[in-house]
């Protein structure tokens, strides 16, 4: 459940320009476009963060990528924003919720208010 005391949630708020003690907007088509706009004039590219690479059959690979900007289009709501990620030389797009970033990357807090949003705004 969200508090509406909680720093990082007051962080949230600001993206949507809500008062204090405004409930958080919910994932939606209308309010992911507002976040990504936020994110798109406050990270700073490129940055390097962790993801875990799935292939066929079972296969994980956790390896650190290139992340080079936010995908243009907002995807559905399940996986929210997707980020342009550069791996062995090849660009692809990946769920920016699925990154996991260093504590002392200036844009860690930065994802890491986004996730908490997505995942706790449903």
């Amino acid at each position: 459940m969200l508090n509406p005391t909680d720093p990082q949630e007051d962080r949230v708020r600001l993206v949507f320009g809500l008062p204090a003690d405004a409930p958080l907007p919910t994932v939606s088509k209308d309010t992911l476009p507002k976040y990504h706009e936020y994110l798109l004039g406050k990270l700073s590219f490129p940055f390097q963060a962790l993801y875990i690479e799935s292939t066929p059959p079972v296969k994980q690979l956790v390896r650190y990528v290139t992340v080079v900007g936010l995908s243009d289009s907002v995807r559905r709501r399940m996986y929210g924003l997707f980020c342009k990620v550069e791996i062995d030389g090849a660009l692809i797009e990946v769920p920016l919720a699925e990154l996991g970033m260093r504590e002392e990357d200036s844009n860690c807090q930065l994802v890491d208010d986004y996730c908490h949003w997505l995942w706790n705004s449903r």
